[in-house]
């Protein structure tokens, strides 16, 4: 709980420092423009991160070794790494800390248009 909160409050402090550098001062429609971006971008390395760990490349990768490249050289092709073998960062980090960025911006957007 002390990692995820500290997360949090890093990544606000992260959108407040863009806001100030990108536009020179903070307002609310501005944070919810930063905000959307940083936490998108950050739910699509998540689920990026999760769809190559699960193997759903592997299949694709192994069948273009197989057409593209010829007889002798394919056993030292297929012997190398599977991509969901290559990636070994854990996708839960940035879903920890984007789905939180898009809930305050959620919630931001709703007093805005209100």
């Amino acid at each position: 709980m002390k990692r995820i909160s500290i997360n949090i409050i890093v990544s606000q402090l992260l959108i407040f420092v863009l806001i100030y550098i990108l536009y020179r001062n903070v307002t609310v429609l501005d944070y919810i423009n930063i905000s959307f971006y940083v936490g998108g971008l950050l739910l699509f390395i998540g689920l990026a991160l999760l769809l190559f760990q699960s193997g759903f490349f592997d299949f694709f990768s192994t069948s273009v070794k197989k057409v593209f490249y010829r007889k002798h050289v394919q056993e030292d092709i297929m012997s190398m790494r599977k991509p969901s073998e290559a990636l070994s960062m854990k996708s839960t980090f940035f879903f920890m800390t984007g789905i939180p960025i898009i809930l305050f911006m959620l919630v931001t957007l709703f007093i805005y248009s209100s």
